[in-house]
């Protein structure tokens, strides 16, 4: 019988969890809604015809009950207000539908005060 310097039984339980916990969400390290999806890809949008793309790209990836039904996010560090979120994700925006869907999506994500 061959040794394996890890318990493969252990091993295969943290395998089975994080990819179940994996696929219920959209990634790890991504967005994991809508709005999560346009505060990610319109940081660096300077046209308004890229950011029609972008949001209809969101769109087409996250269903609409996802739009909808989301709770506000309560962070310990970092954004907390919406209006934080506007000045960092909106700060160097040049492309109006841009500006308007990044802070549509941070009135969504954070508590207004």
């Amino acid at each position: 019988m061959k040794s394996y310097p890890f318990n493969m039984g252990k091993f295969s339980f943290i395998f089975l969890v994080a990819f179940a916990t994996s696929t219920s969400k959209a990634s790890w390290f991504g967005p994991d809604n809508y709005w999560e999806c346009l505060l990610k890809d319109l940081r660096d949008v300077h046209t308004d015809t890229i950011a029609e793309e972008i949001v209809k790209s969101c769109k087409d990836t996250y269903p609409f009950h996802e739009r909808i039904f989301i709770e506000k996010k309560n962070h310990w560090f970092g954004i907390k207000t919406a209006t934080k979120c506007v000045l960092k994700y909106g700060k160097d925006i040049q492309s109006e539908v841009s500006a308007k869907h990044i802070q549509a999506a941070c009135y969504k994500l954070y508590p207004e005060n």
